[in-house]
Parts: structure tokens; sequence; C-alpha cells
């Protein structure tokens, strides 16, 4: 990998607060891959109806990778999260972090196993 996402403290604790369940700790942490063919710029979650700050400090090449960490098992497993591309498109879509170890990006749609 070269260049890619890192959290900075106050995404952790945006996190912490947006998440919880029955998940256990290692649940809370995923492999992110680009499969779409433009950078992603933005990955954001909500919680109450507004979206965290950016997730991640760098763009996301198309092909690459990067480990995330919620660095909490508290809150809601389903939770809404945004994707933007360096070509000003975006969407958004729910996610069950409790039931994914790998979350895929692509165009217009996210899917997780």
């Amino acid at each position: 990998m070269s260049k890619f996402a890192s959290f900075s403290f106050a995404a952790a604790m945006i996190g912490a607060l947006a998440f919880s369940g029955g998940a256990s700790a290692a649940s809370w942490k995923f492999k992110v891959y680009n499969k779409s063919n433009t950078a992603a710029i933005e990955f954001r979650t909500q919680e109450d109806g507004e979206w965290s700050s950016n997730w991640i400090s760098d763009r996301i090449e198309p092909g690459d990778h990067f480990d995330m960490d919620f660095g909490t098992d508290k809150g809601d497993c389903t939770v809404r999260t945004q994707i933007r591309f360096t070509d000003g498109t975006y969407f958004d879509a729910s996610v069950d972090y409790c039931k994914i170890s790998n979350l895929y990006i692509y165009e217009n749609r996210l899917r997780g196993d």
C-alpha cells in the first residue's frame, strides 16, 4: 500500500459514539477495498441524521485497500455509510458492520463479506 487512510483521534471518537451492539471488538475491524474506477476521497458514517467527519485522510486509489478499525464494539451494527469520489459523485448505503470483515467500494454501491 502507498498512501492510505488513517484515523484521526476525532474520527475515532465519532466512531466510538456511532457504533455498538453485541459484536466483539474484532468485529469492528475490517478491510476496505476500492473496486471502483475512481479514487475515493471520503468515507463517512451517519448517526442521528448527521454525517461524521471524513474517516480517511487520503484518497483510496482504484485497486488499493486499507485496514479500518472503529475502535469500539458499542452501538448499532447497521450504519448508513457514505462514499465520495474525486469526480464529485457519491452514494450512501446501509452496512451491517457486525457481519463483515471486508467492505468493497464500487461506483454506486458497497458490498461486504
